[in-house]
């Protein structure tokens, strides 16, 4: 993927909030794990950085979790799952794992 452009009314201050199928899609979850990857490279200087992943409740989820893992992925990340739970518990995996980012 060379571009892509976000629908500018999902992207937030400090999250990405839409409405699956009409403003938010796995297409955009996938960019979103290219452009996050790349800046966590960039930023850590690590070549393949640690990442770890999670997701809420909601039943577009784990779609969204996939398709942005493969996208974390395509950058060289190695990718931490820690699965279904509330944000804290991403918080504190990251932490706890050593992860680079989350």
């Amino acid at each position: 993927m060379t571009s892509y452009t976000f629908n500018p009314t999902i992207l937030r201050e400090y999250d990405i909030r839409g409405q699956i199928g009409i403003n938010l899609s796995e297409d955009d979850a996938y960019a979103l794990g290219l452009a996050f990857g790349t800046f966590v490279r960039r930023k850590t200087g690590v070549e393949n950085p640690r990442v770890c992943t999670g997701y809420d409740g909601r039943h577009s989820s784990p779609a969204l979790c996939e398709a942005l893992i493969k996208g974390l992925m395509e950058t060289g990340a190695r990718v931490e799952a820690v699965g279904l739970g509330p944000t804290p518990m991403l918080y504190f995996a990251t932490k706890d794992r050593e992860a680079d980012a989350g």
